[in-house]
Parts: structure tokens; C-alpha cells; sequence
């Protein structure tokens, strides 16, 4: 018995000393399933497809893709699909090559839908899908030749609002059809049912396709039958007044006052700050306030006068008189206007995007540059180490004013350096 079991364990050991040469000798191949994919997911259709008018409609609407995707593509498919009109809730469902969708609340009847497949779907190889697809289907009547169209603009920062949040809202229904604003803040927003609309552009800041209370926005009303265009100038919509924020001195004769919003366009009376010096609130004479645009064109005005006068002096030719110091009142109002006036210079860029620029600088120009600051110009220098109460009277965006107040410290020199 001992030594058949040994005879057993030595063809054993033979068979597998035979097994690793064999593996040693045989080709290396790829894996099962071919060479490597790097390929995306191809989305082969959909169904309906766009265009189609499908009365009474009561399925699922179906992606179909030339392989079998991941089901946590996008962090949940649920993520990768948009619907117009909106719905309260979304079935979105993964079957192996196929996606489908489903408002929970069915199809309405004679119903204009927008379904939207978002970048993002992956196969099981997370080789991803980097276009959309934009599917409008109707459940009942021919699909509306409509285009909602225009620019978004953020008022507040001078600049288009890249990737706002479109919505048209159809009134009296409250149907929601939404969009998204592309890089250069431009959008549009076809086939939607003719109608009265409260159309908004909003700053999604959270990116979640609502409007949230503090988040800029502007607003129409507007009947749509056909093309609508509209350039919006976003901001934020406070209901109180703003308020000063903080006063700093910028000069002996110089007081910022900054505010917690941004301030309604054009120039401000002289009326609209006091300055009172401390503790007997003695008024200090306000000879100028100006903007943040006028002064930066006062700023750049002085500095050249400056400069002239230090290179003149410099030169040893500097007339006794042109030594005074500058007045508001001396500035050349044209030369102010022309300073403030003059448009930024375009970089060279490509034709098409040059000229896409040439189109937002004209839009920005359209409306006036906003601002949260004011700048005083008073007449008697400040006094280091004094305290000063400045008050002012501001109106924002939407008209609404406030007063408020805040106390200036002008700093003491610092002492010479003894070493």
C-alpha cells in the first residue's frame, strides 16, 4: 500500500512539472473579450426619437446604447438626465445597454417634452461619453416652431454669466421648461408651447436648476408665439436698503465708504454723505462724492498733473503758481469723461471670438458700471488720531435706500525709525 501511494504521488508530480512546462511554453494572449476598449459607450437611438408626435403616449422613453454602461455613471443615472417640462420625480431606470425615463406622475396629454441625456454616461470600462443629446417629443399635436433666445448678463461683477439657469415658466400652469447659458452666457430654448411666460435667468450658484433667495436673477413677462429675444442683467434683489460696511481714509482729504451692496447707477448728490468730526459732531464740508468709475478718472488725471509738475521740477523750469495743489473743481470735465468713457481694448483672438467680444464689450456698455463704493472728497484735511462720524443715504438696485453710519479713526503718522 506504502508504495503505491508513493507511485501516486510521482505521476502526480510528473503531470504538474509537465503542466508548468507547458505553461512556460505557451503564447501570452489578451484576455478573454478581446483587446482593450477605450472606446465610449455610442448611443445607437432613441425612442420616440426627437421630432416624433406620439399621441397619447404612456411608455418609457428609451436610450439605447451599442454596449452594456455602468449604472453609477454620473454618480447615479439619475444625474444625467434633465426633463422639461419638470417633473416632481423622475424614474430613471438601468437595464444593461438601455436607459429609460419616466416622470412619475406619466406623461401629460398633448405635451411638449425636452429630455436631455448630459454628458457623462461610462461603459464597464469607464470609458466615458463626452456629447449630449437633446430628445423633444410631443404626446399629442404638432411640435411649436418657438425659440426663447438671448445673453445673460452678471450685472454685479460686469460680465456674461456663463452657465446660468434659463427657465420659461408657462402661465397660468406653472409648466417649467429650463436651459442652461453656454461659456459666452448665450442660450436658447426651442419648441415650447405658445404662450404667456415668466421668463428668468438666474445665477445657479449651487447648481441646482432652482432659484434660490439670495441668488441674482432678472425677470420678463413676455408672450411667446413665435422668436423671442432678450438680453438679462442679473443682480441680486435685496429688499433692504444697503448700509456702509466700512470708512477708511485714503488721503488727508479722501474718505472710501464702502457699502454691503451694490449701489443704483449714476453720480451721487453731494447731499448724500455728511462727515462729522468728533465729539461735537462739527460738520466737515463735502466739496465732491464721486463713484468708483469718476474716481478712477480723477486718480489718473492727478497722477499725470503730478508727474508733470515733479518732472518739471526736476528740470528746474517749474512756474511758482503751478505748485498749488489740485482742486476738484479745476479738473477738465471733458478730460474726466474721456478718461472714463473709453472702452477696454480687445485682444487680438481668433475672428469669430473677437467678434463675439466686440458684441459683450457693446452689451456691457449698454447699462452702467455698478459699484459698492463711494469715494469723498472733503475740504479741510483730517487730523490724524481724530475720530470722524461719516453718514450717508444709498439706494440699491431695486431703489430701495437706507441711512446708515460708521465711525472713521484716521491712524497717527508713525514714528521716524531711531536706528
Amino acid at each position: 500500500m506504502a508504495g503505491a501511494a508513493r507511485s501516486t504521488r510521482r505521476k502526480a508530480a510528473s503531470l504538474g512539472l509537465l503542466t508548468l512546462v507547458w505553461v512556460g511554453c505557451a503564447k501570452i494572449e489578451d484576455p478573454p473579450g478581446g483587446p482593450p476598449d477605450f472606446a465610449p459607450p455610442v448611443l445607437l437611438s432613441v425612442t420616440p426619437d426627437s421630432g416624433a408626435v406620439v399621441d397619447g403616449f404612456d411608455d418609457e422613453l428609451e436610450f439605447q446604447f451599442d454596449e452594456v454602461i455602468s449604472e453609477r455613471s454620473g454618480s447615479g443615472l439619475e444625474n444625467l438626465i434633465l426633463m422639461s417640462p419638470r417633473s416632481e420625480e423622475l424614474k430613471v431606470s438601468w437595464k444593461r445597454t438601455r436607459v429609460t425615463v419616466r416622470p412619475k406622475e406619466g406623461w401629460g396629454r398633448a405635451g411638449i417634452y425636452h429630455v436631455t441625456l448630459l454628458p457623462g454616461i461610462a461603459d464597464l470600462r469607464n470609458n466615458r461619453l463626452d456629447s449630449s443629446r437633446t430628445v423633444i417629443f410631443s404626446t399629442g399635436g404638432p411640435i411649436p416652431d418657438t425659440r426663447v433666445g438671448g445673453t445673460v448678463i452678471d450685472w454685479e461683477e460686469g460680465r456674461v454669466a456663463a452657465r446660468a439657469l434659463v427657465e420659461a415658466i408657462l402661465l397660468p400652469d406653472s409648466l417649467v421648461y429650463d436651459t442652461r447659458a453656454d461659456s459666452l452666457g448665450g442660450f436658447e430654448l426651442v419648441a415650447i408651447p405658445p404662450g404667456d411666460y415668466l421668463l428668468f435667468a438666474i445665477l445657479d450658484e449651487n447648481n441646482n436648476r432652482l432659484r434660490d433667495r439670495r441668488e441674482a436673477f432678472d425677470s420678463v413677462t413676455a408672450h411667446i408665439d413665435s422668436v423671442f429675444d432678450r438680453v438679462f442683467w442679473t443682480f441680486s434683489h435685496d429688499t433692504t436698503g444697503p448700509r456702509i460696511r466700512d470708512v477708511t481714509n485714503l488721503d488727508s482729504v479722501t474718505i472710501r465708504v464702502a457699502f454691503n451692496q451694490m449701489l443704483q447707477g449714476g453720480e451721487p448728490s453731494d447731499s448724500a454723505v455728511q462727515v462729522y468730526a468728533l465729539p461735537d459732531t462739527t460738520p466737515v464740508p463735502v466739496v465732491a462724492l464721486w463713484t468708483q468709475q469718476i474716481y478712477d478718472s480723477v486718480s489718473a488725471v492727478e497722477a499725470a498733473i503730478a508727474d508733470s509738475i515733479l518732472a518739471a521740477a526736476a528740470a528746474d523750469t517749474v512756474p511758482a503758481d503751478s505748485l498749488a495743489p489740485t482742486q476738484p473743481d479745476s479738473l477738465a470735465p471733458d478730460t474726466i469723461a474721456a478718461v472714463e468713457t473709453t472702452p477696454d481694448t480687445i485682444s487680438a483672438e481668433p475672428d469669430s471670438l473677437a467678434q463675439e467680444s466686440a458684441r459683450i464689450d457693446s452689451l456691457l456698455a449698454e447699462r452702467p458700471v455698478l459699484s459698492a463704493v463711494w469715494y469723498v472728497r472733503i475740504a479741510t484735511q483730517l487730523t490724524p488720531g481724530a475720530r470722524y462720524l461719516v453718514v450717508a443715504i444709498a439706494a440699491n438696485l431695486l431703489g430701495i435706500d437706507a441711512e446708515s453710519m460708521q465711525p472713521l479713526i484716521v491712524p497717527e503718522p508713525e514714528p521716524p525709525d531711531s536706528t
